[in-house]
């Protein structure tokens, strides 16, 4: 007669990684001993509970952590384990990792082209014009009453962008801008210039091109 795993490390044994579940692979991850992983099941539960997503795992600090009772070790050794799977997967995929122009920003955001809904998206960048992350700051028509400088600045000031690039799809495919794309762009712009975090381009992205304000000379 077969037992149940019952614990992290028994499941993740029995089931592989691929199949195992995020709070399996959490506990599994905080752990420092073969026997220390079921103590962590309930960290693990109340993590994902507050997150939205398991991405927004990506997203925590060591101050987070130790809100759940982790020590500084345990929350470093867990972040650096995410880092580092974050930069495999991102070597994997061959991942825009800085701007050059608004080609990586296409590439960037080639997911958008498919998008039945309006995606309005702000690229973090650092001093060399890396990328940071991408922050999804809307869903739906884009309008500047609906698409304010602080939802998009918020983001950058949090994670300590230097600049910004900002963009979004249109569902029609055809990437022209229109006068609200301008208009909430050099809203943006003037906001930017009052923070320090420069607006470097507005990317609007169609079925299979893009169109970039800057360089149609539409930012103001």
């Amino acid at each position: 007669m077969s037992t149940k795993p019952d614990t992290p490390l028994d499941r993740f044994r029995a089931l592989g990684a691929n199949a195992a579940s995020p709070t399996d692979l959490i506990a599994l991850g905080l752990s420092r001993r073969v026997d220390d992983t079921t103590p962590n099941e309930p960290i693990a539960r109340e993590l994902l509970r507050r997150l939205e997503n398991v991405r927004a795992l990506t997203e925590l600090s060591p101050a987070d952590l130790a809100e759940l009772g982790l020590d500084l070790f345990e929350a470093s050794r867990f972040l650096a384990l995410l880092e580092l799977g974050r930069r495999a997967e991102k070597a994997g995929k061959g991942e825009v990792t800085a701007i050059d122009g608004p080609e990586d920003v296409f590439r960037l955001c080639g997911d958008l082209r498919n998008q039945k809904k309006e995606y309005f998206v702000a690229i973090l960048l650092d001093t060399q014009n890396g990328v940071m992350r991408r922050a999804t700051i809307h869903v739906g028509t884009l309008t500047a009453s609906l698409v304010g400088a602080r939802e998009v600045f918020r983001e950058a000031v949090r994670d300590g962008a230097s600049s910004i690039i900002v963009a979004h799809n249109h569902p029609s495919g055809d990437p022209q801008p229109s006068p609200e794309d301008v208009q909430v762009t050099r809203q943006l712009i003037l906001a930017g210039n009052v923070l320090d975090i420069p607006v470097l381009d507005h990317i609007v992205i169609g079925d299979r091109e893009f169109r970039s304000l800057k360089r149609m000379g539409l930012m103001g």
